[in-house]
């Protein structure tokens, strides 16, 4: 376009031109008077509504993901994912740093502090300088806990009495349902408890522990267990025998059965337990109740 028709077209932005289309025969099939400046309005509105349109597709569709190269909404949600983990990480780590703080507050003899965990000010810990009073359930459980019982946390020194101290800590299981007819009596030759067992019942090994004796004697079968911390069980008067020497038992896994003529019969028996702690015998009603 030469700078002569560019002046015509700027000075007749404003008048009508006639505007037809004609068939390849030359005979005009439609027309209409417009200006140049409507003209130009209209093909601006409609490529700002196409832009728009592009944007909306774009922004809020996935057709940018068919696109080589460019991951479009995935990257975007990509992006929420991992701001949404940092965000769930701090306030982890928040609590985290709560809970050890108070670790070291109850450690140190003192009460849990009072804190806050307020979003409105940056997940920042907020330190009260008030503290938790004990109550008379925590002055109960300080003393246990400080002291040299069976939860206690303060260890004993050596002496006379470490032992059963010792052996008061182990947890044991009942080995059978029966009665004490025959208490532990050192003086009289009685080294453990005689039961009375009704019925056939299984006899369970009170800790986990293995068996270093099973034989047959005339009363019945003799089945010894040694558990850990020189612990020693004794079963005797058994009518069967379910574990053979060298077998691992659990605590509360059967080792034999009370069976006999007069348990077959309905009728109860007898059987002994008896308890060894470092080569000496202990009253096995101390640690057990029947």
């Amino acid at each position: 376009m030469g700078s002569g028709n560019l002046r015509y077209f700027l000075r007749h932005l404003k008048v009508r031109h006639r505007i037809s289309m004609t068939d390849p025969e030359g005979r005009e099939v439609w027309y209409s008077y417009q200006t140049a400046w409507k003209i130009i309005g209209r093909v601006a509105a409609w490529v700002a509504v196409v832009f728009v349109a592009s944007l909306l597709v774009a922004a809020f569709t996935k057709v940018l993901d068919i696109v080589p190269g460019y991951e479009g909404i995935r990257s975007r949600e990509t992006m929420i994912e991992n701001i949404i983990r940092l965000d769930s990480l701090e306030r982890e780590l928040a609590y985290m740093t709560v809970y050890t703080d108070n670790v070291a507050q109850v450690m140190e003899g003192k009460g849990p502090v009072i804190r806050s965990l307020n979003p409105q000010e940056d997940e920042r810990i907020v330190e009260e300088k008030e503290v938790v009073a004990p109550s008379a359930i925590d002055s109960v459980l300080r003393k246990q806990l400080e002291g040299s019982g069976r939860y206690g946390l303060k260890k004993e020194r050596k002496s006379g009495n470490n032992k059963e101290a010792k052996i008061s800590n182990m947890e044991m299981l009942l080995p059978v349902k029966a009665t004490v007819v025959e208490k532990f009596a050192p003086a009289d030759g009685r080294y453990g408890l005689t039961l009375s067992v009704a019925d056939i019942q299984q006899v369970c090994a009170v800790q986990d522990g293995t068996v270093v004796l099973c034989i047959w004697e005339p009363e019945g079968y003799t089945i010894q267990l040694q558990h850990s911390a020189n612990l020693l069980t004794i079963y005797r008067g058994l009518g069967q025998a379910h574990k053979q020497v060298g077998d691992r038992v659990k605590g509360g896994e059967a080792i034999g059965a009370t069976w006999n003529e007069e348990t077959a019969a309905g009728g109860a028996t007898t059987i002994g337990l008896e308890l060894w702690y470092d080569g000496k015998a202990v009253d096995p009603e101390q640690y057990l109740v029947f």
